[in-house]
């Protein structure tokens, strides 16, 4: 059934305000603010008592469960549970990582929604530009330069599945074109500091088990903000590998590009817990009928 647009969508078709209506949405509407309080508080009781050094960390972790939840719902559509596991270890990833990236969080998000279309409608030109825009300046600036072949494969998406917006092979060459130049600055592999044991193990299990998750993915029963139409599975499972290939190609610099890309980690550990706390319900669920019927 066709949805009224959000004011928003007259201007973006990859922006998705936050409905006080839903309570999801008031929920973590409430968690930002409690989030930077804790942030606040963890920042004064480890001897820095600078308020304003504070205040910007409470800003930071804020910022940082919103952008976690958000990209969960963007991975795992169906699955609310999840976008508010991913709150708790996006929180937990702020504590204890040194410097996980924003920016890096923000583009994997807005790269999902060009190729999944969770608000069911396909990225305008000016999203194209700005995402483009914002995935070649990424690619320069944080750990981990192939994050515009990751970008490149978003559009290139965009530009081969259902309804396909050919135009976006453009950006995919813009993408492209950005990491060339990043490589070229030496930001490569090659300035790479190793990961350990402990990085890899983790980074092996999330990783084996959300390809798990991704293949399972058959049936998704969530629709589009703007339109009501139900989301393309072949879309949602494609957004659900650049979160992945984000992460993944992070890797290429490191351990500094492994802390870079934490809240994405944050976000894919969330989508395999939420969907692993799914199947355990659904199996006790089923125990419970299967008792209930020799009673």
């Amino acid at each position: 059934m066709p949805m009224t647009p959000f004011p928003i969508h007259r201007i973006t078709s990859i922006g998705r305000p936050l409905d006080p209506a839903y309570a999801t949405n008031r929920a973590v509407l409430w968690l930002m603010p409690a989030a930077g309080a804790l942030a606040a508080l963890a920042w004064m009781l480890r001897g820095r008592g600078d308020p304003i050094a504070a205040g910007a960390a409470a800003i930071v972790a804020a910022a940082a469960v919103f952008g976690a939840w958000a990209l969960t719902r963007e991975l795992a559509p169906d699955d609310n549970p999840a976008a508010f596991v991913s709150v708790g270890l996006a929180f937990a990833t702020w504590l204890l990582a040194g410097a996980p990236s924003l920016l890096i969080l923000f583009v994997t998000l807005f790269l999902a929604r060009v190729i999944n279309r969770t608000v069911g409608l396909p990225a305008r030109i000016t999203d194209s530009i700005a995402v483009a825009g914002m995935t070649v300046w990424v690619a320069l600036t944080v750990p981990g330069p192939l994050l515009g072949v990751v970008g490149a494969l978003a559009f290139a998406g965009d530009a081969v599945l259902r309804d396909a917006r050919r135009r976006q092979w453009i950006f995919a060459a813009v993408c492209l074109a950005g990491t060339a130049v990043a490589l070229r600055r030496g930001l490569g592999p090659y300035d790479a500091a190793p990961l350990t044991a402990a990085h890899v193990w983790p980074i092996a299990i999330v990783s084996v088990a959300y390809v798990a998750v991704i293949v399972r993915t058959r049936h998704v029963e969530s629709s589009g903000d703007a339109t009501g139409a139900p989301l393309s599975p072949s879309r949602v499972r494609a957004g659900m590998w650049i979160g992945l290939l984000v992460a993944l190609q992070a890797l290429t610099a490191g351990a500094a590009g492994l802390e870079a890309t934490s809240l994405v980690w944050a976000s894919l550990a969330g989508v395999v817990l939420g969907r692993t706390g799914g199947w355990v319900r659904r199996r006790a669920a089923l125990r419970r009928t299967d008792s209930e019927s020799f009673r």
